[in-house]
């Protein structure tokens, strides 16, 4: 029996001396069963406590079942091995009693290096899982502080959601942006940051700040604000590198209203805004893919013009709405474009939430910003499912 368990076990006499030792005791302290029968376990074994420090024998929880005929536990002691090493134990000391003396005690015990060891690794990731949470809450809140309410121009409906990943870990740089030029235009952004912790979500807030300033300051068309944002970002010590699509609704200054409404955008290495018509089709605006911001300031830069029609949506997004670990982008895109023909004809508000519903499922793994922009004609009243119109003050 003694030879088929687990646990060290020791036999002593009424000197502290050993008289039987079984194998799994000379495994783990790594001191043969010669070289300690007969010797004095505390001696050889004990005389330490598990920081180092003397360890007085009357100290001893096994000399304390010896003297005073009662079992003791003791959790927290320390063998030391051959090697010069400390190996923790948890102990049991029973004394053997004849004819009421005890005359030796029998000491069981257990190595506790694998379930300090797993213990210690449970504390670091608890530790890891709490520092990471506070992270993605301060993310979070930058944020939402970040991410403002759109205006509502021109019989413009816009219409912006942000869904944060299910996991802890991440936290990002995804964004959107929606705001009026000084002559009356609306643009509409969104982006995303390269990384998944607080500095990309800093990051984030650095460059959509830039994006919004420089926008909003000049009246040049997209791809010329883009690579301004570059040079200022490079000048300020702004490194980072992300996609998005900066997107401009205009209309000629000669156009009376009421006339045809235009979408001018350019695109960074982002996914490309997907146009719902009135009549409901729809289609991805694919162009010929430009350099995402933050590698070179002076990479050409395009722009591109479509006519955005009464009655026509514009979708702009990230791309944890579309991309997947099982299944590449096109899919993704495909999926949505589908999602969009069963959902284009409901209220703009509905449409944004049951695509997110579509899309998403619970373990999201990454962060989705969604613009949403739907044309109404300006010779009759905004319907009343746009909500009233919204706008900075002193724009009229």
């Amino acid at each position: 029996m003694l030879a088929n368990v687990a646990d060290g076990i020791y036999g002593l006499d009424a000197d502290g001396r050993v008289e039987f030792v079984n194998a799994a005791a000379v495994s783990i302290t790594g001191r043969s069963a010669d070289e300690q029968l007969g010797t004095d376990q505390h001696a050889l074994l004990h005389s330490r406590r598990p920081d180092g420090r003397p360890y007085p024998r009357e100290e001893c929880p096994v000399w304390e079942a010896l003297h005073s005929g009662r079992t003791v536990v003791a959790d927290e002691e320390a063998f030391w091995r051959a090697d010069g090493t400390a190996v923790p134990v948890t102990l049991i000391a029973v004394p053997t009693v004849e004819d009421g003396a005890v005359t030796g005690v029998v000491v069981s015990f257990r190595d506790l290096t694998d379930r300090i060891a797993a213990r210690r690794q449970a504390e670091e990731l608890a530790r890891l899982s709490t520092r990471a949470a506070a992270e993605k809450a301060l993310s979070d809140r930058l944020q939402q502080a970040l991410l403002t309410p759109p205006p509502e121009p021109d019989h413009l409906h816009v219409v912006v959601r942000y869904r944060p990943a299910s996991h802890e870990a991440q936290v990002g740089g995804d964004w959107y942006d929606a705001f009026l030029q000084p002559d009356g235009a609306t643009v509409v952004v969104v982006g995303d940051v390269v990384g998944h912790d607080s500095d990309a979500a800093a990051a984030m807030g650095q460059l959509r700040g830039l994006v919004r300033a420089l926008a909003y300051s000049t009246e040049e068309p997209p791809a010329a604000v883009l690579r301004r944002v570059e040079h200022t970002a490079r000048g300020l010590a702004v490194s980072t590198m992300a996609t998005a699509v900066l997107a401009r609704i205009e209309r000629r200054p000669d156009e009376p209203v009421g006339g045809v409404r235009r979408l001018r955008w350019s695109n960074a290495g982002h996914p490309p805004p997907l146009l719902l018509h009135p009549d409901g089709t729809s289609e991805f605006l694919h162009t010929r893919p430009d350099l995402m911001l933050g590698i070179d300031p002076d990479a050409p830069r395009a722009d591109h013009l479509v006519e955005l029609p009464d009655g026509s949506t514009l979708l702009l997004f990230t791309d944890g709405l579309v991309e997947r670990r099982d299944s590449d982008l096109d899919a993704g895109l495909v999926a949505l474009q589908a999602a969009l023909a069963d959902v284009g004809d409901r209220p703009l508000d509905e449409l944004c939430d049951l695509l997110l519903d579509r899309m998403l499922t619970e373990q999201a793994a990454d962060d989705v910003a969604l613009v949403a922009v739907r044309a109404h004609p300006e010779d009759r009243p905004r319907p009343a499912e746009a909500g009233p119109n919204r706008l900075p003050p002193g724009v009229h």
